[in-house]
């Protein structure tokens, strides 16, 4: 997977790699210590800014073997100051299907940045990446995770059996 030049010039949205500021890692395991990441995503059980640091070396092995992409959410004229994270891992490889998974940091939710950024990094995926379809899971409970879903083109596609949502969007054509 390539390093995606994603911006939003309207929404001054910009999308860019984990371990680009020296900063990286402490803002990660602070979205990991995060109660609101913690309730509504799966973090890992070390949240320390060590295992953070370690997290983003692997980012580029993960993404050079096709397997998952996390990316900054910033603003492009504060790129150091993270936002959240949106990212997807491949999940049906043969199928090239992916999930699509988001965060946003304390301080950052209510002002459309996650919708903003799941509809810049959908529309890129779908149109570069060897991904036929996007989807992501939201709980019912949760309902601004589905605005974000929605704002990124997902449309909701029915529920699983223990209440997930599930959201998709195929590639077009």
């Amino acid at each position: 997977m390539p390093w995606p030049p994603l911006a939003d010039l309207d929404t001054k949205i910009g999308l860019r790699p984990w371990g680009a500021a020296d900063d990286d890692p402490a803002a990660l395991a602070r979205g990991w210590a995060d109660p609101e990441v913690i309730r509504w995503t799966s973090v890992p059980a070390d949240a320390s800014e060590e295992a953070a640091r370690n997290w983003i070396r692997g980012e580029e092995i993960r993404r050079s073997r096709g397997l998952a992409m996390d990316l900054v959410i910033a603003e492009l004229d504060e790129p150091r100051t993270i936002h959240g994270e949106i990212g997807l891992i491949m999940v049906e490889p043969e199928q090239r299907w992916a999930e699509m998974g988001y965060w946003l940091a304390d301080g950052s939710r209510g002002a459309g940045r996650a919708g903003a950024a799941a509809l810049l990094f959908a529309d890129w995926v779908l149109r570069e990446l060897p991904v036929n379809r996007l989807f992501a899971r939201t709980n019912p409970d949760n309902p601004k995770a589905g605005a974000v879903a929605a704002a990124g083109g997902l449309t909701e596609a029915g529920a699983l059996e223990t209440g997930t949502v599930v959201w998709v969007r195929d590639r077009p054509g």
